[in-house]
């Protein structure tokens, strides 16, 4: 198991070293990035083992978040490959046993419509991760809602299966609900040179089940206040 972890935690360890650098932009959009993760104050858990940040890798294509929390006991891995319209997540398990999962149409379909966002672009700036980022005004049309993101325009990134799938910019700062935990992620480091595409494909022996079981694995992490 531990050897799983320590795979996808090798392909996005260099950006660590990485400086952030506009002049090595991929021409077909290519990268990883580096984001860190805050809850709100009103996150109904308190769990030593919640992520502090998660890693992305994406091409034109295809996208991989890499999260690990537990001082890295726990890995979950999302693949998202917009061409084929796939997406599976991976649960990697120092304790017990892993677990995987692939979206159906309908999982897809309610990933990506609930909530059902309408983003309205603006043309206030700021810096993030040393890049130039645009804001835009969320409205969360399900919840009855307005948040701020910011993003980069210059580099497009696909978001299949969640409620930014229509907006196919390098998100920056945004704000996400996984697995049931709402939380908020700013970009720190970002990288654009070409990437090992081995981290797009599932490595090591998993238990495939569906959503729902993927979810009480999960959920049973957390630990009520």
């Amino acid at each position: 198991m531990r050897t799983k972890i320590i795979f996808y935690s090798i392909l996005l360890f260099s950006i660590s070293s990485c400086k952030n650098q506009t002049d090595r932009i991929a021409s077909d959009g290519e990268g990883k990035v580096v984001y860190k993760i805050t809850y709100a104050d009103d996150n109904p858990y308190n769990n030593p083992m919640l992520p502090g940040q998660t890693q992305l890798a994406f091409n034109s294509t295809r996208a991989c978040f890499v999260t690990s929390g537990g001082g890295g006991l726990i890995t979950v891995v999302n693949l998202l490959d917009y061409e084929k319209k796939k997406y599976s997540s991976l649960f990697i398990n120092s304790f017990g046993e892993n677990y995987a999962f692939t979206d159906t149409p309908e999982d897809v379909q309610e990933q990506e419509n609930n909530p059902q966002y309408k983003i309205e672009t603006t043309d206030e700036k700021k810096i993030i991760a040393g890049l130039e980022c645009r804001k835009a005004i969320v409205n969360d049309l399900t919840n009855k809602n307005k948040f701020d993101i910011y993003f980069y325009d210059k580099v497009k990134v696909y978001y299949g299966d969640s409620p930014f799938k229509d907006f196919n910019y390098l998100l920056m700062e945004y704000r996400h609900t996984k697995y049931g935990l709402p939380m908020k992620l700013e970009a720190a480091q970002v990288d654009f040179s070409p990437i090992d595409t081995g981290i797009f494909s599932v490595h090591g022996e998993f238990k495939w089940v569906d959503r729902k079981r993927f979810m009480q694995e999960i959920m049973s992490l957390k630990v009520p206040r």
